[in-house]
């Protein structure tokens, strides 16, 4: 790459859009992001290496995470600046889950959004058994308003389940969480009702467990299956059971990934999926009136094509000021490994797609997790020295902390 600021874009693809996706391409204006002047950047968070896998909760301004002894704990951040509050860490949870053990679930602790605020759900093995999937159970912490905890209870029904991801509505009265059971069948539930447990209609068991995203501002999730032999999006509505594909154009949609969707403001409000294609584009999908007989059908409006020789990692979008952005990894295929943060725009109409972590020096980047401060958005990722131990790169002693850049967007944008 001879630039730190490329413009990936294509215009309709595949003829899904027809002209009228033409004519929008075509009528593309100049980014107004990044901000002038700014340069690819990155400071050291947090020296701690067992920041591994962290999550934060932007209404509580906490992140969460666990060490390599099992220990949940969380920590405080400062809005104004995005700097790590030390020493404020809380220990919530002495026997959770260690990183090694994330290879049973794929993932550590999650927020979920309730009416009493954000609170956190993992998975915690049976006392005395060794871990693993039969082994594996639900478990809830919640907090105070400090992020004390309060209470930490093991999720009935008393079976093997493990890997939760939550809904993310503020303030939501009927919160819910999808997750497996040791076969990696796919369930949701609502969070404080065990008996409201039900199979994710339409998935078939994973090789391993695979995160289904609820839909933000709508009681319904999505994911991917194959159909004739490519994979696609569905989307399953909860209060009513039914199950519909979005995607039917070409190439395997989330290989790696998972699809996303939330309502998007710049769209008034109207719901936007993100999928990621063949693993080297991002393709974006909202309902549009294509004929103008008044029938809305899912619309690829914008499609976002990665660097050459690069594939795209832990991609997730995030609203900031009324607009729609993603952040996401780039795996560099030469070296194997996510080595740069990037971020992009939802809206063609302001179409820009940027770099944001120095990358000067070859290190793996990885798990992009978005913070919005009082000047705008930062990102923060784990950085791990891969010369340190070439055959294992993600060992212990590979990292080097939690490591944060700033985007370029501001409240002006």
């Amino acid at each position: 790459m001879k630039t730190d600021f490329p413009r990936f874009f294509s215009g309709p693809l595949k003829g899904l859009a027809g002209a009228c996706l033409a004519v929008l391409a075509a009528a593309v204006p100049a980014a107004t992001v990044p901000a002038a002047g700014f340069v690819p950047n990155e400071v050291q968070a947090s020296s701690r290496v067992d920041l591994i896998d962290s999550e934060f909760s932007q209404s509580r301004n906490m992140f969460t995470w666990c060490d390599y002894q099992g220990h949940l704990w969380v920590g405080k951040l400062d809005p104004a600046t995005g700097n790590i509050v030390t020493p404020t860490y809380k220990l919530i949870d002495a026997d959770a889950i260690t990183p090694a053990e994330m290879g049973i679930t794929t993932n550590g602790p999650e927020w979920v959004a309730t009416a009493t605020g954000d609170h956190l759900v993992y998975t915690k093995f049976v006392a005395g058994q060794t871990p693993s999937a039969k082994t594996a159970r639900l478990a809830y912490a919640q907090l105070n308003a400090d992020g004390s905890v309060n209470t930490v209870s093991v999720l009935g029904p008393d079976l093997p389940r493990n890997a939760p991801y939550a809904s993310d509505d503020e303030g939501d009265a009927n919160p819910r969480i999808s997750y497996v059971d040791q076969f990696n069948r796919h369930y949701w539930r609502y969070l404080n009702d065990d008996a409201s447990e039900k199979l994710v209609k339409g998935m078939k068991a994973t090789p391993k467990p695979v995160s289904v995203r609820f839909v933000r501002g709508a009681n319904a999730l999505v994911y991917a299956q194959s159909v004739n032999g490519v994979k696609q999006v569905f989307m399953l509505k909860m209060d009513s059971g039914k199950l519909m594909q979005i995607t039917s154009d070409d190439g395997d949609k989330d290989l790696r990934t998972v699809p996303w969707m939330w309502s998007a403001p710049e769209f008034n409000g109207k719901q936007v999926l993100m999928t990621t294609v063949n693993e080297t584009e991002l393709r974006f999908y909202r309902p549009m009136d294509k004929d103008g007989d008044g029938v809305a059908t899912w619309t690829l409006f914008n499609t976002i094509t990665m660097p050459a020789g690069t594939t795209v990692a832990s991609p997730e979008p995030f609203v900031y000021n009324g607009k729609s952005y993603i952040s996401l990894a780039l795996t560099d295929t030469a070296n194997g490994f996510p080595s740069s943060i990037w971020i992009g725009t939802v809206n063609p109409k302001n179409a820009a797609f940027w770099k944001v972590s120095d990358d000067s020096t070859l290190r793996i980047r990885m798990d992009p997790e978005i913070y919005i401060t009082d000047s705008g958005p930062v990102v923060f990722y784990n950085r791990f020295n891969q010369t340190v131990n070439p055959s294992s790169p993600y060992c212990s002693q590979c990292s080097e902390g939690l490591f944060r850049a700033s985007t370029g967007i501001t409240p002006a944008d």
